[in-house]
């Protein structure tokens, strides 16, 4: 099953290690899952509806670090530092389209282009990162190609 979650994960990316922390103390919840809960955050979609460069890369920084949060077997319980061109992959462009449409007609769609903005922005992606996250990312996930 893919997820996609809709406006980069809204409080999702920035609570993740307080919700891990949260099942972690649950006598109910504790040890029932395989993996930290932060390590699932990695197997999710995010969109990159979020209108700018820190906050995406906030979210890929988090989705990032997710790896390193397996258990088992030679698996540290922290990750530190996130890789945010690892993220970078999870994302997909996104518009708040059709809202908000131009109120003159010869006006772009601001949330078209202030997310490509934002996309372009982010300093620690590369431009295929960048470019992953405007399309490429999005035929991978819909199996559209064999990357």
């Amino acid at each position: 099953m893919r997820i996609l979650l809709a406006h980069s994960g809204g409080a999702l990316p920035q609570l993740s290690s307080r919700l891990a922390s949260c099942i972690d103390h649950d006598p109910v919840l504790a040890g029932r899952l395989a993996h930290n809960a932060r390590w699932y955050l990695g197997k999710l979609w995010f969109d990159a509806v979020a209108y700018g460069a820190a906050e995406l890369g906030f979210v890929s920084e988090a989705v990032g670090r997710a790896k390193g949060y397996a258990q088992g077997p030679g698996c540290g319980k922290g990750a530190g530092r996130g890789r945010r061109q690892q993220g970078a992959s999870r994302m997909l462009f996104g518009t708040d389209h059709p809202f908000f449409p131009p109120l003159g007609e010869t006006e772009k769609w601001r949330s078209v282009v202030e997310n490509l903005e934002a996309i372009d922005e982010v300093e620690e992606w590369s431009e295929e990162d960048k470019a992953g996250v405007r399309g490429g990312n999005a035929l991978t996930l819909f199996c559209l190609s064999s990357a």
